[in-house]
Formats: C-alpha cells, sequence, structure tokens
C-alpha cells in the first residue's frame, strides 16, 4: 500500500524530470527563432597557451593582453636584456669565452689565471667581474663563477657555473 507522501511526491518528481528533459532538447535555434531579438555573434573559442575557453560573450578572466601584444609582433614575452657593447680587456669577455690557465695560492688568498680571446692573461681575484658575471670562489683546481642574465620581466637569473684545470 502506498504512504500519502508518495502518492504526492512521486508525480512531483517525474513533472521535474520531464521539464528538465524538455528544457535540454531545446536547440538555441530554435529558441532563437521563437524571440523576436537578433542573436549575438558568437565568438570562436580563443587559444592562449595550449587551452581553448569558450567565452559566450563575456572576459576571460585568465585573458593577459601584455602576452597577447607580445605574441602578435613575433617577440618573446620574456627575453634578455640586450647588455651594450662591452668594454676592453676581461671586463667585455663572457664567461663561455674564456679559459681558466690556473690557480695561484699566496699568503692565504687565491688568485686565478684565465686567458681570453685576445690570447692574453688575466688574473682575477674573488668578486672580480667579467661581461656577463663574477667570480665567486676560488678553489685549489677549480673557479666557480656566477654569470648573471636580466630580463625584460625585471628577472635576475642567476647560474652558478664552475671551471676546472685539466690535471692528469
Amino acid at each position: 500500500m502506498k504512504t500519502p507522501r508518495q502518492t504526492i511526491v512521486r508525480p512531483i518528481h517525474w513533472l521535474v524530470l520531464l521539464s528538465a528533459v524538455l528544457t535540454m532538447t531545446q536547440t538555441p535555434i530554435a529558441a532563437g527563432l521563437n524571440s523576436k531579438q537578433p542573436t549575438p555573434d558568437v565568438q570562436t573559442p580563443s587559444v592562449v597557451s595550449g587551452v581553448t575557453y569558450k567565452s559566450d560573450n563575456r572576459r576571460d578572466p585568465f585573458f593577459v593582453p601584455i602576452q597577447l601584444n607580445d605574441n602578435k609582433s613575433g617577440k618573446k614575452v620574456d627575453e634578455e636584456v640586450p647588455r651594450g657593447t662591452p668594454p676592453p680587456g676581461i671586463a667585455g669577455m663572457i664567461i663561455a669565452q674564456v679559459t681558466l690557465l690556473g690557480v695561484s695560492t699566496q699568503s692565504g688568498s687565491r688568485i686565478c689565471i684565465f686567458r681570453g680571446l685576445d690570447n692574453r692573461s688575466y688574473f682575477l681575484r674573488q668578486g672580480d667581474k667579467l661581461f656577463d658575471g663574477y667570480v665567486k670562489q676560488i678553489g685549489v683546481d677549480y673557479v666557480n663563477l656566477v654569470r648573471e642574465t636580466r630580463m625584460k620581466s625585471g628577472k635576475l637569473i642567476s647560474q652558478d657555473m664552475t671551471k676546472r684545470l685539466r690535471t692528469p
């Protein structure tokens, strides 16, 4: 035997389901034909960084206009700031261009000897600068250098590099 609650709830349940199915089966074209208002233009989904977003005529909350403008011009968004013209001598040479020739130890302090592109020898101490970095630490058979790169976004990227002596 059915309880009074079941006799009231079941028809309401079926009515809600039927209305949900009817609203889902209506197509937007048929709904647009019934109304006298013109349908808005549908935008194509925008693709930024490989993710598609369907705006449905709303503003994209994850859209960054700066990246879009930079990508249109063909430039990378975050690229290295140009360093300008290098000065003469060791201060104008980048870390990849110099070769470690030796390390000298005198009264507790160490001096490293580098050969540059101009085939001259340069004596550097801890803290001395090259064009793209500086000498961080001088060991017995190695030199730690720090390469600094300034990006257009303002970030300063530091890379530790080690130059070793070729010992037999």
